[in-house]
């Protein structure tokens, strides 16, 4: 299920250019979803992330500005 979409202003953006492909991650949202998986790709400006979800969960991508916040692990 997707999260609601929440306005995110430029201030909570967080800055994900320190993540590289294959760590493992985590996506929490303000709204409670969880995503967790590895670091799939990302684009050079690191607005746009794409983790291979744990079990078998598939492909997702994440926009910065979705409201997520990464952490490692």
């Amino acid at each position: 299920m997707n999260a609601p979409l929440t306005p995110v202003s430029t201030d909570d953006v967080q800055d994900w250019s320190g993540f590289k492909r294959g760590e493992q991650i985590t996506f929490q949202h303000p709204a409670g979803t969880q995503l967790c998986g590895v670091l799939d790709m990302r684009t050079d400006d690191a607005s746009v992330v794409w983790i291979q979800l744990d079990d078998g969960g598939g492909r997702r991508l994440v926009h910065r500005g979705d409201g997520y916040r990464l952490r490692r692990g």
